[in-house]
Parts: structure tokens; C-alpha cells; sequence
């Protein structure tokens, strides 16, 4: 039985125009989703810590970090705090953001 690298999976399904399309809607989902999951990696704490800290469920961090919906900033300063971090939210123009994808 051979072993397919999840890198190497999203190499090959990027490559298909309609799947690309889909990913790229989703960017902003992604990014908030991979965000929340860094923190609390960098604060070396389980999805339960989290929780207790939050004062929720581990149910209710693994939906947040699921990135299926869309929390309110409280809650992400929730989180932020639980995790040891302070939440930063930012603008940045379209256009930039498109030419640093392309860098």
C-alpha cells in the first residue's frame, strides 16, 4: 500500500481550474481557520484547554477552528486570549493581495 502526501494530493487537485475556483472562494475561511489553529499550536494547548479557558465546549472550538462559520470578534478575542495571543484585525487592499499570491 503506497502513502500519497496530503502536499502532494493539493498539488495535483489545484491543478484542476474548477476545484481552484471553489479554493479560492473559500481563501478567506481558510486563512482565519489556519490562523486560529496556529495560535493555539503556538500556545502548545489542546482544543479541550482551549475550551475550558473559553469557558465553552470542545465541541463548540473544534466547529470555530473548522472554519464553517463566521464568529463574532468577541469570540475571536475569546480565543485570542485563551491562546495567550491579542487579536489584530486588519484591512488590506485587493489588489495587494492578489500581487503578493503571485509573488
Amino acid at each position: 500500500m503506497s502513502t500519497i502526501r496530503i502536499d502532494d494530493l493539493a498539488k495535483e487537485w489545484m491543478k484542476d481550474p474548477a476545484f481552484r475556483r471553489e479554493y479560492d472562494a473559500l481563501e478567506e475561511e481558510f486563512a482565519l481557520a489556519k490562523a486560529l489553529l496556529d495560535a493555539r499550536d503556538r500556545a502548545g494547548l489542546t482544543q479541550s484547554q482551549v475550551a475550558r479557558r473559553m469557558k465553552t465546549t470542545q465541541t463548540a472550538v473544534a466547529r470555530l477552528e473548522g472554519g464553517r462559520q463566521n464568529p463574532s470578534t468577541r469570540t475571536l478575542a475569546r480565543y485570542a486570549q485563551a491562546t495567550g495571543h491579542r487579536l489584530v484585525i486588519g484591512f488590506e487592499p485587493i489588489n495587494k493581495a492578489k500581487r503578493a499570491k503571485r509573488a
